[in-house]
């Protein structure tokens, strides 16, 4: 009898209460090969991977609570001879403000400016217009030189602020300026992660000079670009002329506008240091830093 009893106690502990095995649920984005997101995701679509242990998925569900995004724009002086990408850049923070609130109202969205200094421009606000004619007065600085991973610091510690949701995002917009900060790029990466944001960052690669086409003293830029990006479950999109901002900006918010709340069993409570999900289906599944 006493046998049995001991038998039972484990079996609650390690399945949990009223029997059942111990969730979790994370945050994913879900992308064809194309780059378009995946709509009607299902349980046997995805598998999680935790700790190179695969969890069986028990629901998705589509995210419902609003995001708040920071966006970080370059607008450093651009190099001689060269125009500012002026009416693309705003064309495209335009669309990506419009298509996030009108999909999503109560989502907030604020802007950085990081010629020089990280400065933030425009609080996350709900309020489209305000956005807008935000965007709409946007002209180059005098600095030749951009601070993007300041403002990234700078906008995490923002978006870590009490009561602010699960879904929190950064979208940066660079045109291959100098990198002039001196941050560290790991404080960058563990101030980001610290604060469980997803990172997404567009670049335009034709409107730097030749000191900056292979990195230069953009570097650090390009190493974070490249890789918090895929840590956080966000992407890098590249385009060669500024034309292709605005849809990479649409490509991005609908993105956004498509995650899944993604439930999988796990036998116990035990930390995992590495979660993500992995589709079924050869297809990109981005998973965000949250686990709930």
């Amino acid at each position: 009898m006493f046998a049995r009893v001991i038998l039972l106690v484990a079996l609650a502990t390690l399945l949990g209460p009223a029997g059942l095995p111990s969730q979790r649920t994370i945050l994913v984005t879900v992308l064809d090969q194309s780059g378009a997101p995946v709509r009607n995701v299902a349980p046997a679509d995805l598998a999680v991977q935790e700790d190179q242990t695969t969890r069986e998925v028990v629901s998705v569900t589509p995210a419902t609570e609003p995001l708040t995004i920071a966006l970080l724009v370059d607008n450093t002086k651009p190099t001689m001879g060269k125009n500012a990408p002026t009416q693309e850049l705003r064309a495209a923070l335009n669309t990506f403000v419009k298509t996030i609130q009108t999909a999503s109202p109560e989502s907030q969205i604020g802007i950085w400016e990081f010629a020089g200094a990280g400065v933030m421009t425009q609080k996350p606000t709900v309020k489209t217009d305000d956005l807008t004619k935000k965007i709409n007065r946007m002209f180059p600085a005098q600095q030749p030189g951009g601070v993007m991973l300041e403002a990234l610091v700078d906008a995490s510690k923002e978006l870590s602020k009490k009561g602010i949701g699960p879904r929190r995002v950064i979208v940066s917009v660079s045109f291959n300026s100098p990198e002039v900060s001196e941050v560290d790029p790991r404080e960058v990466a563990l101030t980001m992660r610290k604060a469980g944001v997803t990172y997404w960052a567009l670049s335009i690669v034709g409107n730097g000079d030749s000191s900056t086409q292979s990195g230069g003293g953009s570097a650090s830029r390009e190493l974070i670009m490249n890789n918090i990006t895929q840590a956080s479950g966000g992407m890098r999109l590249s385009g060669v002329t500024a034309i292709s901002l605005e849809a990479q900006a649409k490509s991005v918010a609908d993105a956004l506008l498509s995650q899944y709340l993604v439930t999988y069993a796990r036998p116990d409570e035990s930390a995992a240091t590495d979660i993500r999900a992995v589709s079924k289906k050869g297809q990109k599944a981005l998973t965000s830093p949250w686990v709930q």
